[in-house]
């Protein structure tokens, strides 16, 4: 009888706050579409800036304060700012490094773990998957590379080799223990047809989170500062995810030559990492979830690659030499391979969430008649929201390209459907002049980084 009070007091405690808090959660991140936020900084209108940066370092102390720190991140670096950005994402790393530190079950796991079972999977503190951090490293070495900071860039670069390692190590074990809890709750075959496209999209890509475009910015770093073993490694590392790219067999040729003491003369290396276009967002689907009481359509995230932009490469020209950018990772496809690895976590929590909805519903029905079930009704209809979360500041496509030129000062000019460009470059002999490029908006901004020679 306690028991029951019990439970009659707590539900009538949420009849009563329920069209309160439900107001205020409509408008916060809970119930608003991540996309929908992320448009102020993907699309920043003229002027705004500032007060972007404002929103982000404030949301950055929140619940999913790692997200909106590595969206800061970026943006910071792409307006210049690197030595902000730079103290930017090594709060996200220590973030990384905090988070994965602590114990997996903890008080204040477990009672956002209740949250999401009760509202959605929004409820859950964002934690960023392998292929964001792995972007983070990257990104933060060539912070470092602005500064001229060789040291700090090889940090990060070693980071970001570890990080692939150790996630190369788990997640075999990881999938094959999702799937094993997800089959104990519901047939997992069922579902094959409503992520067909998810599917398509993650099969663009072997990994959920290796990606070329690392492996080849630590090899040019490693093979300008000749250090040849490292270089040789990372090139055939990008090779083993790109098989049948030959410009890729050719990197692996001229080092292994190098190996073997052969040097150019008179030649230095210009190299372009272009990021092109917008990662997708997460679309919202509808899926048929069997509980006790029947079918219930809850709200499931999904990729689909009718959505994606096409990748355009880019054409850079050093005189009568000329030489284009080649797609070395499809971060769309990381992060669909990604979200289709969550997939069985995620059915089994909406199995119970609806459950215990219905659950909700039928005793506030029992307790407080129609007002209580249209309550609890009006609950489960704004709470049924797909988990959309995810780093959209990324690129769609990162490409990268590299040309051999006479030492000296070099104009080189870029060209894309995305815009044009020209900038000059000092090249050194065996040395690397490194050239970041975006396309943002339909415009090429170029950004020259410090030239790598020499031992370390």
């Amino acid at each position: 009888m306690e028991a029951g009070r019990g439970w009659e007091s707590k539900t009538l405690c949420l009849m009563l706050v329920l069209p309160f808090w439900l107001a205020g959660c409509a408008m916060g991140s809970l119930f608003q579409p991540y996309p929908s936020q992320a448009q102020s900084w993907v699309h920043p209108a003229p002027g705004r800036n500032a007060s972007i940066v404002q929103h982000l370092e404030r949301a950055g102390k929140g619940r999913d304060g790692v997200l909106y720190l590595q969206e800061l991140g970026l943006l910071q670096q792409r307006l210049g700012n690197d030595a902000a950005s730079r103290t930017v994402f090594a709060d996200v790393i220590n973030h990384y490094e905090h988070t994965d530190a602590q114990a997996l079950i903890r008080v204040t796991g477990l009672a956002s773990q209740t949250g999401a079972l009760l509202i959605n999977d929004n409820a859950l503190p964002y934690r960023a998957p392998d292929y964001e951090r792995i972007f983070t490293y990257s990104y933060q070495a060539l912070n470092y590379w602005a500064a001229g900071d060789v040291t700090g860039t090889a940090v990060e670069l070693r980071r970001a080799a570890q990080a692939q390692r150790m996630a190369e190590q788990r997640r075999e074990k990881e999938l094959a223990k999702a799937d094993e809890d997800a089959a104990s709750v519901l047939d997992l075959s069922q579902y094959q047809g409503y992520f067909e496209g998810l599917d398509l999209a993650a099969g663009a890509v072997k990994s959920s989170f290796q990606n070329a475009w690392t492996f080849y910015l630590s090899a040019l770093f490693w093979e300008a500062h000749g250090e040849y073993n490292d270089a040789l490694v990372d090139y055939k590392k990008a090779l083993e995810l790109h098989p049948r790219a030959d410009w890729l067999k050719a990197d692996v040729q001229r080092v292994s030559r190098a190996l073997d003491g052969y040097r150019q003369r008179g030649i230095g290396t210009v190299a372009v990492l272009y990021e092109q276009g917008e990662v997708p967002a997460r679309q919202e689907v509808s899926l048929p979830i069997p509980t006790p009481h029947g079918l219930f359509l809850v709200a499931f995230p999904s990729y689909s690659v009718t959505s994606w932009s096409a990748a355009r490469p880019l054409t850079f020209h050093v005189g009568e030499q000329s030489a284009q950018t080649r797609v070395l990772a499809d971060v769309g496809a990381l992060a669909a391979r990604n979200l289709r690895e969550q997939a069985p976590g995620m059915l089994i929590r909406q199995v119970l969430r609806a459950t215990g909805k219905y659950n909700l519903q039928k005793k506030a029905n029992d307790d407080f008649g129609g007002a209580g079930a249209f309550l609890t009704q009006l609950f489960n209809l704004i709470s049924e929201q797909a988990d959309r979360r995810s780093w959209l500041g990324l690129p769609a496509y990162v490409q990268a390209g590299r040309i051999s030129v006479p030492v000296g000062e070099q104009q080189v000019l870029l060209s894309s459907p995305g815009g044009d460009a020209s900038v000059t470059v000092p090249v050194m002999e065996r040395g690397l002049t490194l050239i970041h490029v975006t396309e943002r908006a339909g415009r090429l901004v170029a950004r020259v980084l410090p030239v790598q020679e020499g031992p370390l």
